[in-house]
């Protein structure tokens, strides 16, 4: 099997990768404005540049999707179509990943975050039609 393309961490993303990497969907909380961020170095709101680690929920929307019939990949060809989206997690952050599991989904629907392992590395996926409750 072809391993799906994982970006790389960087500075800003490492805590966020390391999260995925340990089963976990993390995110940043700044301290002096308390938002939210899934990866930074500085806020976005306050320019405040410390933070505190803290699980996130898993627990997002469908704010948009698109659905992919072409592999762009050959870790995807086998899977055709594939269904990706970007979610906004009940924290406030957005992340874009893949919608898996029985569909059809739709803009608007309530998913949870699954993290998938592929060659060691997790990816967070989401999927519709399970309950909504624990943390990731």
């Amino acid at each position: 099997m072809t391993v799906p393309p994982i970006p790389d961490p960087d500075p800003a993303s490492a805590h966020f990768f390391a999260s995925l990497d340990a089963g976990k969907l993390s995110l940043l909380r700044c301290l002096t404005c308390a938002t939210p961020h899934l990866a930074a170095l500085t806020c976005d709101a306050c320019d405040g540049d410390r933070f505190r680690t803290e699980r996130a929920s898993g627990r997002g929307v469908i704010h948009s999707l698109t659905r992919v019939h072409m592999a762009h990949h050959p870790a995807f060809a086998g899977q055709l179509p594939v269904i990706g989206g970007i979610v906004e997690l009940a924290e406030g952050p957005r992340l874009f990943a893949p919608l898996i599991g029985d569909g059809p989904f739709a803009i608007g629907d309530e998913v949870r975050c699954e993290i998938r392992v592929h060659d060691g590395r997790g990816i967070a996926a989401f999927c519709a039609g399970r309950k909504l409750g624990e943390p990731v």
